[in-house]
């Protein structure tokens, strides 16, 4: 069975609509609050500060984050303390470019 490009962009763009419109299908609205009545914080935000909060994750990924953190912290102290010899020329110079001028339409 042949198909076209025109059939497949067609195809890709209802099946990207689709899962952009999903989300917003499962969304249900919100009970009115009477005047005067205090809400209570959203799940997320209240626990936000809390460690642990969210989704939990495998030990397995924790430890290799907390190994690519490391490795990063690691990488930044040798950058940071690594000393310059006095007068050295910077690692760049920023110079600016001229605007271009806007073309004009025929």
């Amino acid at each position: 069975m042949k198909r076209s490009r025109r059939r497949f962009l067609r195809l890709l763009a209802a099946g990207s609509a689709a899962a952009a419109a999903a989300p917003l299908a499962a969304v249900t609205p919100a009970a009115p609050v009477a005047r005067g009545a205090k809400r209570a914080p959203a799940p997320a935000a209240r626990d936000a500060g809390k460690p642990g909060a969210g989704r939990a994750v495998p030990p397995v990924m924790a430890e290799e984050i907390r190994k690519q953190k490391a490795n990063v912290e690691q990488a930044l102290k040798a950058v940071r303390d690594y000393r310059l010899p006095p007068g050295s020329e910077p690692a760049f110079v920023f110079a600016p470019l001229q605007a271009r001028k806007p073309e004009r339409g025929s």
